[in-house]
């Protein structure tokens, strides 16, 4: 039974593999023609029966709907959205959103590059609940009914509403230190999201799904850290997870910020500065115990990454 939901879970995510994808319009920030800066806020409307075509975006997306209501598109299901709802847009995934024939819809949109916030993902309260949130759940959509957003009512709804229009006005005005604002408005909601889907997570039945899923990627780090002196590949750490390569390459870099190759290569230049620090093991030694398997490439990577060669680096330390 394991053995078939794994296989399972691993062709679920093969559909980010396909073809089809690479040729859907891909919107970058610098796009947006606003300065290039790291984040770009809007609210806008569209008229009834209208829509944004299918699209992907190479940032985040955050969307709270402030009236009306339309659809959402995303994974090849699309859900009604209403007044209140939130939801998040991993980058490079296909979604469009459109006003009911009725209706327009008023939509807040919130689009940030990862890097703009993730030094500081790994303090965040309740990231692990976000992390479901914004990168696990869109790939559920279908499996058990899940639905790729929150709805917010009462106080919690009134409080979003007040982050987002600071949000907005700071980022209109680009007074000095907008940006620094900007941010700390985003990790706010971001933990106020994550202790909301938290709330809601618990007794759904779809729990372990979400469970399920982050797991086996946090799994697949824990097995990087034990294992980067080995001759790992990307290709294995995917297939430990269960995952499609390009999918688990996806949210490794979305979490750590790095690549595979980079991730790894850091954790090995830094078990090398430990033993040029504390040992007198000749520097071709180290190389290999730290797990890389050719010492000119070791040497040109390590000056890059510290400034100064190996030798340098142990005498400068030495001499500390």
């Amino acid at each position: 039974m394991k053995e078939a939901q794994d296989f399972a879970r691993y062709e679920y995510f093969e559909y980010l593999d396909k073809e089809e994808y690479k040729d859907i319009l891909l919107i970058r920030v610098s796009d947006n023609k606003h300065g290039g800066l790291p984040v770009f806020v809007r609210k806008y409307i569209l008229q009834p029966g209208a829509e944004l075509g299918l699209h992907r975006h190479e940032s985040m997306q955050i969307n709270y709907i402030c009236q009306g209501k339309g659809g959402h598109y995303i994974n090849k299901h699309e859900f009604e959205i209403v007044k209140g709802d939130i939801f998040v847009i991993p980058p490079y995934i296909p979604h469009k959103i459109s006003a009911a024939k009725d209706s327009n819809i008023q939509i807040f949109e919130f689009e940030f590059v990862p890097g703009f916030i993730y030094q500081n993902f790994g303090s965040i309260e309740n990231v692990e609940s976000f992390f479901d949130f914004a990168y696990i759940e869109p790939f559920l959509v279908g499996e058990n009914n899940v639905k790729p957003r929150l709805n917010l009512v009462g106080k919690i709804q009134v409080e979003v509403e007040n982050i987002l229009n600071e949000v907005l006005m700071e980022y209109n005005n680009r007074r000095s230190g907008y940006l620094l604002v900007i941010k700390s408005l985003l990790l706010k909601l971001l933990v106020m999201v994550g202790r909301e889907f938290t709330r809601e997570l618990q007794d759904s039945e779809t729990r372990p799904a979400f469970e399920r899923h982050r797991d086996s990627i946090f799994e697949a780090i824990e097995y990087i850290n034990r294992n980067y002196m080995k001759d790992l590949t990307v290709e294995e750490a995917a297939r430990k997870s269960m995952l499609s390569q390009s999918y688990f390459s996806y949210l490794f870099k979305s979490i750590t910020t790095k690549t595979f190759t980079e991730y790894l290569n850091d954790l090995r230049i830094s078990r090398a500065m430990e033993l040029l620090a504390s040992t007198d093991k000749r520097v071709l030694d180290i190389c290999y115990e730290a797990g890389f398997n050719n010492v000119n490439h070791f040497n040109r990577l390590f000056k890059q990454k510290t400034g100064v060669s190996p030798r340098t680096y142990r005498r400068l330390n030495l001499n500390a």
